[in-house]
């Protein structure tokens, strides 16, 4: 709630009005000119109507929005709502435009007549609202405000306000990218998810007909195959695929200039819709999925599961990233985090931090199955002050080039983010690799 001290005062139009119907006046007195005195009459007349009419008590003021989390892109109403007081016939309303936000109208300045105007939405004849469009175009913690409300009364003579009306907090979740994969993930430890895993076991989609091996339960037997060749056979069948995939995002950089979901995107904005469509991808499949964040403070860890729900906590998890803000030790968060022998490991990063690069091959080194998606986009601009930052780039991406390839030679793929398909060469490999020391145990 919001309300004026100083109440209604009298605008500078109805000042000139009392100016000049008083001018008027006093010179029609003082040089007999009944002329004077008609032309001063309208200015008197408007001046006197407007005291009689000026409203006698100050309105209530109050904010909120429609929706206090939104997508990228997606927008929501700033609702300015003002109790009806007699004698107030305009309200106008202005709304900060920030960063990353569009409004509507774009000048985020709206006045509306009260006389024109529809009742509240609620169906109240004693409040009327004023909405603005506000449309969030890149993730994070986004604030619609601070904004101004006024109210002038009836041909402008007397105004109220402006008030002052507070931010209010919108979390803009990201919208993740287009992602999809026909390769499954490698060492499964279920029978829960959608997908067949690459290695024979118990489950319910056919693989094959074999001969008969110690330890092959008596239900598979394939009784017409063993009575046509006279040898036991069984079928096998494809292990369903329950894989844990972990998200580890690297957020001690954010580089390149975010210009929102329209326009260029910087490396965090890379990284944090690629989690979420990988996320998504995974977990409307059946699979569990959990997340960690290097480099950020205050993000709350996302320990694996399953479902929509889940994805929406995955989602607001990489809302709240703030880069560069958490400069703890990396590697005792990581040990922290539970990953378990069979997980997926899959790190988004630009790959310009040491630190990331270390904990990939640390991971690796534990046993476990990592993949480093490269989210520095291809194009990035890179601010030239001094004529030699462009040089200097250039050696980074050569340094960071033989980074990369110390990396792959320790065992961990590097594929840069292109989308659908982007994991589905690699994941294949890491499967067959997988698979084969227990088909050829078999």
């Amino acid at each position: 709630m919001a309300r004026s001290d100083r109440g209604w005062r009298p605008t500078p139009a109805h000042l000139r009005a009392l100016l000049v119907a008083s001018f008027a006046m006093l010179a029609a007195l003082v040089l007999h000119r009944p002329d004077l005195l008609v032309l001063g009459a309208p200015f008197a007349t408007i001046a006197l109507w407007a005291v009689l009419t000026r409203p006698r008590s100050s309105p209530t003021i109050s904010c909120g929005i429609s929706l206090t989390t939104v997508r990228e892109g997606e927008a929501t109403l700033w609702n300015v709502h003002l109790t009806r007081v007699e004698g107030m016939e305009e309200v106008t309303t202005v709304l900060e435009r920030g960063v990353w936000s569009q409004l509507d109208p774009v000048s985020g300045v709206r006045t509306e007549s009260l006389h024109d105007g529809e009742d509240d939405a609620g169906g109240d004849p004693a409040r009327h609202t004023v909405s603005t469009a506000w449309r969030s175009l890149r993730w994070g913690q986004r604030n619609v405000g601070p904004g101004l409300v006024g109210a002038t009364s009836s041909w402008g003579a007397f105004r109220f306000g402006p008030v002052e009306l507070e931010p209010i907090g919108v979390r803009t979740l990201p919208l993740p990218a287009v992602f999809d994969t026909t390769a499954h993930a490698p060492h499964p430890q279920g029978l829960v998810g959608v997908n067949r895993a690459a290695r024979p076991g118990e489950g319910s989609e056919f693989a094959s007909i074999r001969p008969f091996q110690v330890g092959d339960r008596l239900k598979r037997i394939h009784w017409p195959v063993s009575a046509r060749t006279g040898e036991l056979h069984v079928t096998s069948s494809y292990a369903d695929q329950d894989s844990h995939v972990v998200l580890v995002v690297d957020a001690f950089n954010d580089l390149g200039e975010s210009e929102g979901i329209e326009g260029s995107a910087s490396t965090l904005d890379v990284s944090v819709r690629a989690a979420g469509a990988v996320a998504e991808h995974y977990l409307h499949r059946g699979e569990r999925v959990s997340l960690r964040v290097l480099g950020a403070a205050d993000v709350t860890r996302v320990p694996p599961a399953t479902g929509r729900r889940h994805l929406r906590r995955v989602l607001d998890t990489l809302a709240a990233i703030r880069p560069g803000t958490d400069r703890g030790d990396p590697d005792e968060r990581l040990t922290r985090l539970g990953i378990g022998a069979g997980a997926l490991v899959v790190m988004l990063s630009p790959l310009v931090s040491p630190v990331a690069l270390q904990q990939a091959v640390a991971l690796t080194s534990r046993g476990l199955t990592v993949v480093v998606i490269d989210s520095l986009p291809g194009d990035l601009a890179v601010p030239d002050h001094d004529g030699y930052g462009h040089l200097a780039w250039r050696l980074r991406l050569l340094e960071r080039a033989r980074e990369i390839r110390r990396i792959e030679q320790a065992g961990v793929p590097v594929v840069a983010w292109r989308g659908p398909g982007s994991l589905d060469q690699v994941l294949r490999e890491l499967a067959q690799r997988a698979a084969g020391p227990r088909m050829a145990h078999r």
